[in-house]
């Protein structure tokens, strides 16, 4: 493609001009996972199905992530796409993987958003509770708490991704010391009892084992989700893979460990957590570090995970621009704003969705939150359990094609994508309690019915779509010195 032609492309899809360095892209990656919120809440999810195997649950849940990541970043080391995993994989298969990825990753952006903003909400009503305001969690404060912090985030997407990388990072220094206060003070309260742990005392479930992995793996899904600010990258090719591979590697070790350390506490606060305490505050009380800290910490953890929201709004709208781009979607919904160069039109229309989603799932259970809560986490796993699976594919076709003599490259690409489809089977084989057994068809009939949808919305626009362009090379030209660097390479 020209460089004329790759402007007009980057125009199209209504991205900024390259500006993100590395630390600004890995910077926006970490905050948007969220991690101070993951600190407190990965632990917890994996308690509930593994108990003391939970330190085992989070060790696969960071494997499988970085094989997982390991066949991403093969890609996106070679092309600069703003669809990320929906981009890669029609380079190796046609364009059915490519429909079914859109289908998967648009629900899984809006169902995301949804759970993100969901997370804000509990924990601002769990802060209002503890204030002596009983109707914290009560279904009107909720919907005005979704409606304010999708706004917000809607805010600081439409003024482009450097304003909201500002503020993603912000966010996210400040709740790690107050959660990593709450993880040491509880180990040093309750010890480890790593014999307990390791020997799996109270019963080994394999079963409980993975539906721990899928729960806590909640908060490693879309890991991947930076690679669609490729475009916005001063130098995508190594920043956008360095930044990919990170997520699982780095956020893996630090939950495995957080477990490891929050376990024993996590029994002595049973109790408190089955009062629908959240489990940051409940450490913090068995602690010792008082009621107010614990009340601080719940509204310190809300405020973090604007920074997640912030980051998924973000990658969403430039993934659902995408969409507009290649003709999936109406192309008014990738419109740029004409002051910030942001998608801004996608932004709208996704933070839009998400609420539409959640106020649906509240409003049809509204006296179980964390049921609600718990599907739509399980869910989330489930609909980006198939482009993972897709990409791991891909990358094992790719291996073949060029005949490449990468034995340990063929494992992790295999073992990644096996133990994806498993954490999706599991649910049917070993089925958690409801609503939760449900999110395995639901996941199933929701990807079904949007292929349907893009593909004939596709077929009824008047307009014909451009040839999609998932991926553009911008290598600089044969000869050059850049050139000769990426031969050695």
């Amino acid at each position: 493609m020209s460089s004329s032609a790759a402007s007009n492309s980057e125009l199209a899809s209504g991205t900024e001009r390259r500006q993100l360095t590395r630390g600004q892209i890995v910077g926006l990656a970490v905050a948007s996972m969220i991690p101070a919120v993951g600190l407190a809440a990965v632990p917890a999810l994996m308690f509930v199905s593994a108990g003391n195997g939970s330190w085992l649950s989070a060790l696969l849940s960071a494997a499988v992530t970085t094989f997982v990541g390991l066949s991403v970043i093969t890609f996106a080391r070679r092309h600069v796409a703003g669809g990320s995993l929906y981009s890669y994989l029609s380079l190796v298969f046609g364009p059915w993987a490519r429909l079914v990825a859109a289908a998967a990753l648009l629900l899984g952006y809006a169902a995301m958003i949804a759970g993100i903003t969901m997370v804000i909400g509990v924990y601002v009503g769990s802060f209002l509770l503890s204030q002596g305001y009983a109707g914290g969690l009560e279904l009107p404060v909720q919907l005005a708490v979704y409606a304010v912090a999708l706004l917000i985030a809607v805010f600081f997407a439409r003024r482009g991704v450097d304003v909201s990388v500002r503020a993603a990072v912000v966010l996210m220094a400040v709740a790690i010391p107050v959660v990593g206060v709450v993880v040491v003070a509880s180990a040093t309260t309750t010890g480890l009892h790593l014999a307990e742990q390791f020997s799996f005392e109270g019963g080994f479930s394999s079963s409980g084992v993975f539906q721990g992995m899928a729960a806590g793996a909640t908060f490693l899904m879309g890991f991947e989700s930076c690679a669609a600010l490729a475009r916005e990258t001063k130098d995508p090719k190594r920043d956008v893979p360095f930044a990919v591979l990170g997520i699982p590697v780095l956020l893996g070790v630090v939950y495995l460990l957080a477990t490891i350390l929050q376990v024993p506490g996590l029994f002595a606060s049973a109790e408190r957590l089955a009062q629908g305490m959240s489990p940051a505050a409940a450490l913090a009380l068995n602690a010792g570090l008082g009621e107010t800290f614990a009340s601080a910490t719940d509204l310190v953890l809300a405020v973090a995970t604007f920074a997640g929201l912030i980051g998924f709004v973000n990658f969403g709208a430039r993934f659902v621009a995408t969409l507009s781009d290649d003709g999936l979607l109406p192309r008014r919904v990738g419109r740029p704003d004409p002051k910030h160069g942001s998608p801004a039109t996608a932004v709208v229309t996704l933070s839009v969705i998400g609420f539409v989603v959640l106020a649906v799932a509240v409003i049809a259970y509204p006296d179980s939150l964390l049921s609600v809560y718990s599907a739509l986490a399980t869910l989330i796993v489930y609909l980006w359990v198939f482009p993972y699976v897709l990409i791991c594919a891909a990358h094992v076709v790719l291996l073949a094609r060029e005949r490449a003599r990468r034995p340990l490259a063929y494992v992790t690409a295999v073992l990644g994508g096996a133990a994806m489809a498993w954490v999706y089977l599991n649910g049917w084989v070993n089925p958690p309690a409801a609503p939760v057994d449900a999110m395995s068809w639901v996941a199933l009939a929701l990807i079904a019915v949007t292929l349907v949808a893009l593909t004939l919305g596709r077929r009824g626009r008047t307009a014909p779509a451009p040839t999609p362009a998932p991926a553009r090379d911008v290598s600089p030209p044969r000869g050059s010195a850049s050139d000769a660097d990426r031969v050695r390479a």
